[in-house]
């Protein structure tokens, strides 16, 4: 997909049939019988690739895993860096793309960092170096694989910056990608995202149950908020964090997307 290219979509998807995704074992993963809805009303209009991921427009994705595949959005996914906390397989359900799966941050910045690094993928590491009190070091090398074309990782990138760049949390001193997230009913509030150097994620939830004590209605640091989404707490955190890490250190630049390939019409030209 272009930058331009995209979907006429409604507030509301509705799968047309069981098959109308498929998991990897080539099994009906849909449920037509379940509604989803999109966080703002929009109507029913032209979404594209730049403008559905800007406002994280959910009935858009869902018909981008129609045309991609959920068995390949999972093994992209899976490429990326994505784990589920708990160690299992990632669940291969209809709303995948939507972020259902319980990730740890580590795994989430991770995912992100890969695209940074123009789609090569890095095991994380905690230790990448020892010296001992001789001087004597020993080093333990990055397991590193390229997982994803360069020019679509700079792709990606460019549809993430936009978002990052029309949004609050502009401005940490280096070029920057990023996007927002929240879980089902506010039960849980992401931020994620990279310069060329650096990823970072922010998970934010109630220690004491994300079910029974969902982000509304709830006061941090003095302050009270109606309801806790990415941009707000996370992102806020992310880019305080962000800033001060970059501080200092070398500025370097994202590989710019292929706008001939990648380009097109500015959101609002339907195929």
């Amino acid at each position: 997909m272009r930058y331009g290219d995209g979907f006429a979509v409604s507030d509301e998807y509705q799968a047309q049939g069981y098959a109308t995704v498929k998991n990897c074992a080539d099994q009906g993963a849909a449920e037509p019988t379940v509604v989803i809805h999109n966080r703002e009303k929009g109507g029913k209009r032209f979404v594209t690739l730049r403008s559905g991921t800007r406002g994280a427009v959910n009935t858009f994705y869902m018909r981008v895993q129609e045309k991609v595949g959920l068995c390949e959005t999972v093994r992209m996914a899976e490429g990326l860096g994505l784990r589920s906390a708990d160690g299992k397989p990632l669940r291969q359900i209809e709303t995948f793309t939507l972020g259902p799966t319980e990730a740890g941050p580590v795994l989430v910045a991770n995912s992100y960092a890969s695209l940074a690094a123009r789609g090569r993928f890095c095991e994380p590491m905690v230790i990448a170096e020892i010296r001992d009190g001789s001087g004597t070091t020993r080093s333990f090398p990055p397991r590193c694989r390229q997982v994803l074309e360069p020019a679509v990782a700079d792709a990606v990138t460019g549809v993430l910056s936009d978002v990052l760049a029309k949004s609050r949390l502009k401005g940490i001193g280096r070029e920057a990608a990023g996007m927002p997230g929240e879980g089902d009913a506010h039960r849980s509030a992401w931020y994620a995202g990279y310069t060329p150097d650096l990823a970072a994620a922010v998970s934010l939830g109630d220690p004491r149950g994300a079910y029974r004590y969902p982000l509304v209605d709830v006061t941090m640091a003095g302050r009270h908020y109606r309801q806790v989404g990415g941009t707000s707490v996370p992102g806020l955190i992310w880019k305080q964090a962000m800033t001060e890490a970059a501080r200092g250190t070398r500025e370097t630049r994202f590989a710019r997307p292929d706008m001939r390939r990648f380009g097109g019409c500015q959101d609002a030209c339907p195929n």
